[in-house]
């Protein structure tokens, strides 16, 4: 029995390891292993929705932080195309958006870390999403997003991603087993009853 090594994803941060866990496509788990291009590399076509997603970040973090008192902040990053937090005392938001990994391609993630400081232990939850371009009610979905996947993590855990539900149907041959057993007691019935 082998067990598989963990995939870390390139987080933004170095303070969190993220694994990516089970259930996220090959094509999304290469996507956040790979080093997007950095600021200076960019078209303009991604300087364009790279703004485009930068405001729509900024304005879901504004509303959210006007509605819970929370202050918001920025920097300034040459390896991203925007960096926000929205922090208090208890709750701690903060956002990262990418560059975009290829030179003709505008796809790019956003980052979305959430930490609850209040109470005994801290809850920590992560979320990301891939895109071309994003509204403000994604970010805002992303957000929520990153509140509901809090867990408490112990001191040096790695976080990991939770991906989509496992699937609802099972492979061909274990249905073939399943609908096997159901024929061989039909088939036992008739037999007690014929005797």
């Amino acid at each position: 029995m082998t067990d598989a090594k963990p995939k870390y994803a390139n987080f933004p941060t170095n303070d969190l390891k993220v694994i990516i866990g089970a259930n996220i496509n090959a094509a999304t788990t290469k996507t956040l292993t790979r080093m997007s291009i950095g600021t200076y590399e960019m078209s303009f076509t991604q300087i364009e929705k790279g703004k485009l997603t930068s405001s729509a970040v900024k304005s879901a973090l504004n509303i959210m932080s006007k509605a819970l008192g929370l202050t918001l902040t920025s920097e300034a990053s040459k390896d991203f195309v925007g960096v926000y937090t929205a922090a208090s005392a208890d709750v701690h938001y903060q956002a990262w958006i990418t560059t975009p990994f290829e030179l003709t391609q505008a796809g790019h993630v956003i980052w979305v870390l959430y930490k609850e400081l209040s109470g005994d232990a801290p809850k920590i939850g992560v979320a990301f999403k891939l895109a071309t371009a994003f509204s403000i009610d994604e970010v805002t979905a992303l957000v929520k997003t990153a509140q509901k996947n809090a867990v408490v993590l112990g001191e040096g855990d790695a976080y990991t991603l939770k991906g989509n539900p496992a699937p609802r149907f099972q492979k061909k041959e274990v249905n073939a087993v399943v609908a096997a057993a159901p024929a061989e007691a039909a088939v036992e019935t008739d037999a007690t009853s014929d005797a």
